[in-house]
């Protein structure tokens, strides 16, 4: 008989091993991630070589992502992949949003290769993962507008309010906020071309009252394999996100609660695998690579800026290629 092909996503590599061997015994081929990131690039892989994949078994906690977003995104591109979530966290409210995502199993650990092979075996035979992946990949399409991170400090004498008033109406404004760190004020801007960033920067926010120092970062798009852009591609859609709409951002949910832009410098030659894994990061609500100062910028989000630092410490600053780290929380100002 044909061996069936399980991608199994936990990270922890005891159950790895426990469970491919015991797999192996009962005639399934397994495929190891130890985070979701590199099961995101198997899927990708899968896919091109069109070959056949029949159940994914992902954990809920994994280091990079969360389990249930990685759920999401898989069924969004693999809607007739069979996908059985597992945990040692246990509770109704993570069964009920596993199956609100449509997991087609739910399992608690500990829990034996039989168990596992049961849910297998009753799982409807469905239409082989590649043959569904085939349909459309990401459609990314050319980028029609250009944007620049502007960073400013501004004289103590200086109405911050004021500014940030004047400056939120201005064109080509996607974002103003208010920072603290080392900068006082943070923008992101947005034009049909890079000249006219700098006209109007030159020609507005240089003139504005109280304007000390100006740091200008246009955003690039990273270059990135191309199993890479089309695996944030999809994550893209599957998290309904639309790269450089400001729309995609809920405002309520954003004044409800802690938001900070994070500024990371990088190994350049690492770049590859840090952008991916900050991008599917759980609080970041927009990962931009820029040229300048900085060659990340990240606009974090999470329920206080405690649960924010923790991620940065427990996520994000252990990534290999990680040289520096800046966070500036973002300022309520009619709230001061």
């Amino acid at each position: 008989m044909n061996e069936k092909r399980v991608l199994l996503i936990d990270d922890e590599a005891s159950l790895r091993r426990s469970l491919s061997l015991g797999l192996l015994q009962k005639g399934y081929e397994t495929e190891l991630c130890e985070n979701g990131m590199t099961g995101l690039k198997a899927l990708e892989l899968f896919r091109q070589k069109k070959s056949d994949l029949n159940y994914v078994v992902i954990d809920v906690r994994l280091p990079d992502i969360d389990g249930i977003k990685l759920l999401k995104v898989i069924k969004f591109n693999y809607p007739e992949l069979p996908v059985v979530v597992i945990t040692g966290y246990g509770s109704e409210s993570t069964a009920a949003d596993a199956r609100s995502e449509k997991a087609d199993a739910y399992l608690e650990k500990p829990f034996t290769v039989d168990e596992l092979t049961k849910i297998f075996a009753e799982i409807p035979e469905k239409v082989p993962a590649t043959a569904v992946a085939e349909k459309e990949t990401a459609e990314m399409g050319e980028k029609k507008a250009v944007s620049a991170y502007v960073l400013l400090n501004f004289s103590e004498s200086a109405n911050l309010t004021d500014a940030y008033q004047e400056m939120y109406f201005m064109d080509h404004v996607l974002y103003c906020d208010a920072i603290k760190g080392d900068f006082d004020m943070a923008l992101l801007l947005q034009a049909d071309n890079l000249g006219e960033l700098h006209h109007m920067v030159d020609d507005k926010i240089k003139k504005l009252p109280g304007v000390k120092d100006i740091c200008f970062m246009p955003v690039e798009t990273p270059l990135l394999p191309e199993s890479v852009s089309n695996i944030i591609g999809t994550v893209d859609k599957a998290l309904g996100r639309e790269k450089g709409n400001p729309e995609t951002v809920s405002n309520a949910n954003f004044w409800k609660s802690a938001s900070s832009y994070v500024f990371l410098e990088i190994e350049k030659e690492k770049l590859e695998t840090i952008y991916p894994t900050l991008y599917v990061n759980e609080q970041v609500v927009s990962c931009d690579c820029a040229k300048g100062k900085y060659d990340i910028v990240l606009l974090m989000q999470g329920t206080s800026f405690a649960e924010i630092d923790r991620n940065i410490q427990n996520k994000i600053k252990p990534l290999d290629g990680v040289l520096r780290i800046k966070e500036s929380p973002i300022i309520k100002l009619f709230e001061m």
